[in-house]
């Protein structure tokens, strides 16, 4: 048995090209190192216009990664000067990716964009906008800390509950979706919340900036390593009963 298969969801954004401006798939390489790196193996799925059928078979755990703002529609609101990067198209395939997940029992571990999809699909709302969230400090470096709560899955996880996190967002959850559970606050903000019956660990900060250089950090990938190994242990023992 091979290393647990994680899909890592990707931007779909205009990139020049020899053929002139193309949609592109575009993601950053510290998702993908900070996964390999905890001993899985990463799978980019780009965000096609048609979904195809049983999109997430064969992989063992889901990571909803950052990017350009949900569309404002998905939640009722309309855009206004501060939203950027929406695409409808990446919007219905990432929410596929969320309903076969479930479907299938998939860990999922859901950062910034993906943790706002995770609220907005559960029936909550974002603020269009925040002050104070954006760090011009390098990415690598703390901006804030969070306090996390006690006895949640991120608290163990990351073994604290007091924590340094960088800060790249300028929308945030403002009415919480059904069935999740506040696990890290910023003040009165919230910055990550979890499902643990549905295996949704989700934080509003980019952990894969830090994982280089901090435990605390590395620890998430590692959880979401480690769960889709028990994934990929159960499918093994159901097809052996």
């Amino acid at each position: 048995m091979g290393a647990p298969l994680i899909a890592v969801s990707a931007e779909r954004s205009v990139q020049n090209s020899a053929f002139g401006p193309r949609e592109s798939v575009i993601q950053v390489m510290d998702y993908t190192d900070s996964i390999a790196n905890a001993g899985g193996r990463p799978a980019l799925l780009p965000a096609t216009e048609t979904i195809p059928e049983g999109v997430l078979d064969g992989f063992d755990a889901l990571v909803l990664t950052g990017g350009g703002d949900l569309s404002p529609e998905m939640y009722g609101q309309v855009s206004d000067e501060h939203t950027y990067g929406t695409s409808p198209i990446r919007d219905r395939f990432e929410t596929e990716l969320v309903a076969e997940a479930a479907r299938n029992g998939l860990p999922v571990l859901a950062i910034c964009r993906g943790m706002q999809l995770i609220n907005v699909l559960r029936g909550g709302q974002l603020d269009l906008h925040v002050d104070g969230h954006w760090q011009t400090i390098p990415s690598h470096e703390f901006h804030h800390t969070v306090e996390v709560r006690e006895g949640s899955r991120l608290a163990e996880v990351v073994g604290a509950t007091d924590i340094g996190v960088n800060s790249y967002h300028h929308q945030a959850i403002a009415i919480l979706g059904e069935g999740l559970t506040i696990t890290a606050r910023d003040g009165v903000g919230i910055e990550a919340v979890e499902d643990q019956a549905c295996g949704i660990l989700a934080v509003q900060w980019h952990p894969e900036h830090l994982a280089a250089t901090s435990p605390t950090h590395r620890a998430l990938f590692e959880d979401i390593v480690h769960r889709g190994r028990q994934h990929q242990e159960r499918k093994g023992e159901l097809s052996h009963a």
